[in-house]
């Protein structure tokens, strides 16, 4: 089953992220790794960065038609960085993944199935 997996990052973080400094470039690396160990594996799907925050847009339905506004709004701490598909045989592989990156760098990772069809769309009845 296909995953979404977006990591989050702290928006203050980002502003001073300094891409020479060695935290930045192992950070790279780790990915650089565990992106080639997800390939051998077959369960690498595709990954991308995100741009800055303040280049997001939100598309919203207004009194005269879908207007874009500015996104994230200021009061966000939190804000999506980057994210990866990964196709993997279970929901707890998945997390595994998430586990090693969250580890590793510390950052939030959220994991959401991609739904193949209607049914996915809904949660799981208890």
């Amino acid at each position: 089953m296909k995953y979404l997996m977006m990591a989050y990052t702290n928006l203050a973080a980002w502003d001073e992220m300094d891409p020479a400094s060695p935290e930045f470039i192992a950070a790279c690396e780790f990915y650089e790794r565990l992106g080639a160990e997800l390939t051998a594996s077959g369960e690498f799907v595709s990954t991308e960065g995100l741009a800055h925050p303040a280049l997001t847009r939100v598309v919203r339905k207004g009194a005269d038609g879908a207007v874009a506004i500015d996104g994230p709004f200021a009061e966000t701490k939190e804000v999506a960085a980057s994210f990866a598909i990964i196709d993997v045989a279970s929901h707890d592989r998945a997390l595994e993944i998430a586990a090693r990156i969250v580890e590793a760098l510390g950052e939030p990772i959220e994991v959401r199935p991609i739904g193949s069809g209607p049914e996915d769309s809904m949660p799981p009845v208890p």
